[in-house]
């Protein structure tokens, strides 16, 4: 088979100016993946945005079973309720970061039918929050999601806050880690 040399000539012009086309189109672009990965990332909103070394009280509430924990003004946190003691600092700080952590991947608006569909309307495991400056949320742990990643949480703001009360998709680390021997916060 042979080609015509203008032809071959054709095809080889054809190709530069499609590549010429396409990276200056690229470059026009400024198309970086690593630059947009990052742009995605940081769209994730937080959940709570608030500090967490401004949490002052966390009261848990497993199956009808409170445990009530106070940060000292030397901020080391202790057990009140059922017992007084010092609290394992990893056990605590495990539970704290996880509200730094908590993304907004998911939000649902709050209607009885989707809070008894999520199982939030008979939970039992609940936690409250109380900042230095006296706001309260509590976060009411439900159902696992479809594939048991993660599970659904009916997060109360504040009044100060003036947000709706949503559900959210919250990680499943947030059960692992009230759901605790008493032994293991000691």
């Amino acid at each position: 088979m042979k080609f015509n040399r203008t032809t071959i000539s054709l095809v080889i012009l054809a190709l530069g100016l499609t590549g010429f086309v396409f990276f200056r189109e690229i470059k026009d672009q400024q198309f970086d993946l690593t630059s947009k990965i990052g742009k995605e990332e940081e769209k994730q909103e937080k959940i709570f945005t608030f500090d967490t070394k401004e949490i002052k009280n966390i009261d848990i509430e497993v199956n009808q079973e409170k445990i009530n924990f106070e940060k000292t003004d030397k901020n080391v946190w202790l057990m009140t309720q059922p017992q007084k003691l010092t609290v394992n600092d990893a056990a605590m700080n495990f539970l704290i970061n996880l509200f730094n952590q908590a993304e907004n991947k998911l939000e649902i608006p709050s209607t009885p039918e989707k809070i008894q569909e999520f199982g939030l309307d008979k939970s039992h495991h609940k936690i409250s929050l109380i900042l230095n400056n006296g706001d309260k949320y509590q976060i009411i742990l439900g159902k696992g999601n479809f594939d048991d990643t993660a599970i659904y949480a009916q997060v109360i703001f504040p009044e100060s806050l003036k947000a709706t009360q949503n559900i959210f998709l919250v990680s499943k680390s947030f059960q692992y880690a009230i759901e605790r021997d008493l032994e293991e916060w000691k």
